[in-house]
C-alpha cells in the first residue's frame, strides 16, 4: 500500500510538474507572439502591398497561396523583425515618461515620482526592479505584468514599422502603396491613433506594477 501511495504521489508530482513547466512557458510565448510576432507580420504584409513584386523576379514565380514552408519563413522573418523594432522601444519609453509625467498627479499615479529628479534610465531601472519583485513575490502577478508589457511592446513596435514604411514610402515612390501627398491625414490619424494607444497602454503598466508592488512587496 505505501509503494502504491509513493508511486501515485510520485505521478501527480512529476504531473504537476509538467503542467507547472508547460505554465511557466506560455507567458514567454505570448510576450513573443504578441510583442514581436504580431508587429513584425503586420509590416511585412504592408510591405508586400508596397513592393508586390521584387526586381528580378517575375509574376509567374510568385506563389498563388502561402504554403506551410513559406508560412513557416514569415513567422521566422516577423519574430526577428519584431526583435529589431524592440531596439527602438526604448526612444518610446523615453517619449512615454516624458508625456505621462508632465503633471505631478500622473507622476504620482504611475509610482514615478521621488523626492529628487531622476533620470530617465534610473527611473526604468526602479520600474524593473518593481516588476521582478513582484514576480518574486507572486508568480500570478508576475504572469499578468508580462501580459501587460508585451501589449506596450505591441504598439511600440507597430508604430516603429508604421514608421519604417513612412520613410520607404518618402524614400521609394511607387504606385502600389498608398502615397503620402494624397494621404496626409489617412497617414496622420494612423500615427495619432498608434500613439494613443502607446501612452494609453504604457499608463496601464506602470500603474498595475505600481499597485501590485504595494499589494505584494510593501503589504
Amino acid at each position: 500500500m505505501s509503494d502504491d501511495k509513493s508511486a501515485n504521489q510520485s505521478g501527480k508530482g512529476e504531473s504537476g510538474g509538467g503542467l507547472t513547466s508547460i505554465m511557466n512557458v506560455v507567458p514567454s510565448v505570448y510576450y513573443d507572439l504578441i510583442a514581436r510576432i504580431c508587429p513584425g507580420m503586420a509590416f511585412w504584409i504592408a510591405l508586400s502591398f508596397k513592393y508586390p513584386i521584387l526586381p528580378g523576379v517575375e509574376q509567374q514565380d510568385v506563389p498563388s497561396a502561402i504554403t506551410g514552408a513559406l508560412l513557416i519563413m514569415l513567422v521566422i522573418l516577423s519574430y526577428v523583425s519584431g526583435i529589431v523594432f524592440s531596439g527602438f522601444a526604448v526612444l518610446w519609453d523615453l517619449l512615454s515618461i516624458a508625456v505621462l509625467t508632465c503633471t505631478r498627479n500622473m507622476t504620482e499615479l504611475l509610482g514615478l515620482n521621488s523626492r529628487q529628479p531622476l533620470p530617465f534610465t534610473r527611473k526604468w531601472k526602479i520600474v524593473s526592479k518593481n516588476i521582478d519583485q513582484v514576480a518574486k513575490a507572486n508568480e500570478g502577478a508576475g504572469k499578468v505584468l508580462v501580459k501587460a508589457m508585451a501589449e506596450v511592446t505591441l504598439c511600440q513596435n507597430l508604430l516603429t514599422g508604421f514608421v519604417a514604411l513612412a520613410v520607404l514610402e518618402l524614400s521609394y515612390k511607387t504606385p502600389n502603396f498608398i502615397p503620402i501627398p494624397q494621404y496626409k491625414t489617412l497617414y496622420f490619424c494612423i500615427a495619432v491613433a498608434l500613439v494613443t494607444s502607446m501612452l494609453f497602454r504604457q499608463a496601464m503598466f506602470l500603474g498595475r506594477v505600481k499597485d501590485l508592488h504595494e499589494l505584494y512587496v510593501e503589504h
